[in-house]
């Protein structure tokens, strides 16, 4: 007998089957749904086609009819596995019909065996066998079209071709070739060369599709972190330009308040050159003098570190933060425009500290977002007075701005806060949306009312646990 024939192929193949699935199975708790179905599938062929070898020494129903019906079941489960690579809902009732069916087609191939003859049976094995084949090239090609996987396309290919080579075996039953599984004729032969090629890129092509999705699926959640990063960092970037902006806007108030303490300045400073000339320096007078020059520079000092430390490009710190230093910083940042603008802010907080988790800079744009709003709504109000209360109420830091300016239309106060809406002629609609955004990084809310008269807003924050 040739060295090369069918019964060397199948060995060949039964013994990779089994070496295959047996190595997966080392891991099978690890696996998979889709994957733990290949393995058992692989191991379920590997097991019939070793059956099959030995068909003169077993009983035909265990070398033939039971191989045959469960080889096919392999078949249907090799395909349902690739349905699990892009529908996880529960497979319980298919694998109880696959169960159901496979004893059913058992059954009856064995009644033809023993009635109807190897004709008949050959119908039968290239039906069940070429049929699920096609089948199985289904969930492929909807793999591939959701997912753009690659092998997922050769494996529709593969599939169908093996399919396709199944049941062109059948025409034995008119022709009388390869009728006999283990037949010396060169159809024979060729036909299950071919048969097994493909069974053995399907294998292949399985792994592939497997280690292609792995790598997909790091690239989308490397694209997701990256995404997120950049995010991350535009909105910081956005913040910190809204926070320039805004004091450009005040840049006039600034000014002016800055002028004063550093024109005081220059006076004290003319004031002592003239007494030093005029020999008239007297050591209280001078020291006098000097302590009205130390405290107007500690004043301009101040402004100038209020600004710096509001349009500073730091990165994100979350730490404990009193909101009652908060509230004082922002107050006295915009003391100079309230000034100017004749607007009267009063302040109620509490004797303790208020502490949240945030990062002090973003929590001072929110607030000077919030009362900035307060302060135009005011501007052309006979009464201008906005009211800052600060409490803590069920566990949540409470800020609340109410002003006393003409409120909010139906429409401005159900989409006050979204990104680009504005009721200015000038200006981007960022400022709240902003604040939103970075209070949410923390856990807090924005929300806009009406009140009678003028809007309020409310700030609420998780307070923090005390160290």
């Amino acid at each position: 007998m040739a060295s090369y024939n069918v019964q060397s192929l199948f060995i060949f193949f039964a013994i990779f089957s089994l070496l295959g699935g047996g190595i997966a199975s080392l891991y099978f708790k690890r696996l998979d749904t889709s994957a733990k179905y290949w393995t058992v599938a692989t191991i379920l062929w590997g097991i019939t086609g070793m059956a099959t070898v030995f068909r003169n020494e077993l009983p035909p129903l265990w070398s033939y009819s039971i191989p045959i019906g469960v080889n096919s079941a392999s078949f249907v489960l090799m395909g349902l596995g690739l349905v699990r690579l892009y529908k996880p809902a529960p497979q319980w009732p298919s694998l109880v019909v696959l169960g159901v069916a496979t004893l059913a087609y058992t059954v009856t191939l064995e009644l033809c065996r023993v009635h109807a003859g190897p004709k008949v049976t050959l119908v039968l094995s290239g039906l069940a066998f070429g049929l699920s084949s096609i089948w199985s090239a289904y969930p492929a090609h909807v793999h591939f079209k959701l997912t753009g996987n690659r092998f997922s396309m050769h494996m529709r290919w593969v599939m169908a071709g093996l399919g396709v080579l199944h049941l062109v075996r059948m025409q034995g039953a008119l022709t009388g070739w390869g009728v006999q599984t283990f037949g010396q004729d060169a159809w024979t032969l060729t036909i299950w060369s071919a048969i097994f090629v493909f069974g053995m890129l399907r294998y292949f092509t399985y792994v592939a599709m497997r280690i292609q999705q792995q790598d997909d699926e790091r690239l989308q959640v490397a694209a997701a972190l990256a995404r997120e990063e950049e995010a991350r960092r535009l909105g910081q970037q956005l913040a910190r330009l809204e926070r320039q902006q805004s004091l450009s806007v005040m840049s006039a108030s600034f000014a002016h308040e800055l002028n004063q303490p550093l024109t005081a300045i220059m006076g004290y400073s003319e004031l002592l050159q003239h007494r030093q000339r005029t020999g008239q320096m007297a050591e209280k007078f001078t020291l006098g003098v000097l302590d009205n020059i130390l405290a107007n520079s500690q004043r301009a000092a101040d402004i100038i570190r209020r600004i710096r430390v509001f349009i500073q490009p730091g990165d994100l710190k979350t730490q404990r933060v009193d909101m009652r230093t908060v509230v004082d910083e922002v107050c006295a940042l915009v003391a100079p425009q309230a000034r100017r603008l004749d607007i009267q802010i009063l302040k109620a907080t509490m004797p303790q500290p208020v502490w949240v988790l945030a990062d002090p800079v973003q929590m001072s744009q929110v607030v000077f977002n919030v009362l900035r709003n307060a302060m135009e709504s005011v501007t052309s109000c006979p009464v201008r007075e906005i009211r800052l209360t600060l409490g803590l109420i069920d566990q949540e830091v409470q800020l609340s701005v109410c002003d006393t300016g003409a409120g909010l239309s139906q429409e401005a106060a159900s989409q006050a806060g979204d990104a680009f809406y504005t009721t200015k002629i000038s200006g981007l609609g960022m400022g709240l949306s902003i604040s939103k955004t970075i209070l949410a990084q923390f856990g807090g809310r924005l929300s806009l009312s009406n009140t009678s008269p003028g809007a309020c807003a409310l700030i609420g924050l998780p307070v923090a646990l005390a160290c």
